[in-house]
């Protein structure tokens, strides 16, 4: 009977200690790296740009812009504008694929830096001319937020 009950205290240990690691390991995914929402290769905006979304009247918006030559639409994406916000990145007229990679840097408590590399083609084989675009989800902060835009 001691066995048993010094085994089942054992489980009960280990199991506390996988739940705690498990958690830990999602919030570091959330502030390390953006969440990827959504992407597609047609957004209709010509020119490369970079902003923050964080209501949904400037999501509806921008979404419009996307649908106006689509039937049917993208649907919008849902989010909670109370917890999170959105880093939109529309690359202009592309001749070659194109897929940033977006990076959180947080110098300080007071402010976050997005940082947005764009790779440069490699190769001149062109295809067809696209205006890709890309959303990310970042939890929301109060902090200042600057985007940093390099090539690599």
């Amino acid at each position: 009977m001691r066995i048993f009950l010094f085994s089942l205290f054992l489980v009960c240990l280990s199991c506390k200690s996988q739940k705690n690691g498990n958690q830990n390991n999602a919030e570091n995914v959330q502030v390390d790296k953006p969440i990827l929402v959504l992407e597609d290769n047609y957004s209709n905006i010509d020119s490369s740009q970079i902003s923050i979304i964080t209501d949904q009247k400037a999501l509806q918006k921008f979404f419009v812009q996307v649908n106006k030559t689509r039937k049917p639409g993208l649907p919008v994406p849902d989010i909670d504008f109370s917890k999170d916000m959105l880093i939109l990145i529309c690359a202009g007229e592309q001749h070659h694929e194109y897929k940033p990679n977006v990076t959180i840097l947080e110098p300080d408590t007071k402010n976050m830096i997005v940082n947005v590399e764009e790779k440069l083609p490699t190769d001149t084989i062109e295809t067809a001319i696209s205006t890709p675009f890309f959303l990310y989800k970042l939890p929301l902060t109060e902090k200042n937020i600057t985007i940093k835009k390099s090539d690599y």
